[in-house]
């Protein structure tokens, strides 16, 4: 009896919570994607899906930070935008801004820093032109 009073109460909680959950999942920005397949962590879409749009590029600066492999395969794949491009996304120029700033904020003593090079490579990505993600993709055809 207790068992089925148990299993009642929280099947209605459960229920109370899911009809109050924010419903706030929207679709990803393909840049932020194409992010996230550059660091090897495209499971983590559904995750950045909570993330309103404009806070994304901050986000994935944030999880790069922590992250040193995860910073140089996407130092990598701006550098090969860059090269064949002239340019890297907007949002892309975005996070890595952003991941600038963090390393040059009081925040940077709590992280590892990637090396002198790495950080020098940041500073010029972050002055990289920025086009649209169509842009890119068409320059990325012609060459």
């Amino acid at each position: 009896m207790k068992r089925t009073i148990l299993l009642a109460a929280a099947l209605v909680g459960a229920g109370r919570a899911f009809a109050q959950a924010p419903s706030g999942a929207h679709m990803l920005n393909l840049s932020c994607v194409e992010a996230l397949v550059s660091i090897g962590q495209p499971s983590l879409a559904g995750v950045f899906s909570f993330i309103p749009e404009k806070d994304a590029p901050a986000a994935f600066a944030d999880l790069i930070v922590h992250n040193t492999k995860a910073l140089k395969k996407f130092v990598a794949k701006m550098e090969r935008d860059q090269k064949e491009a002239g340019g890297i996304s907007t949002w892309d120029h975005d996070a890595v801004s952003f991941a600038v700033s963090v390393y040059k904020s009081p925040l940077a003593e709590t992280l590892d820093k990637p090396g002198e090079g790495m950080l020098k490579k940041l500073e010029a990505l972050a002055l990289a032109p920025a086009m649209t993600l169509q842009e890119l993709t068409a320059h990325r055809r012609k060459g």
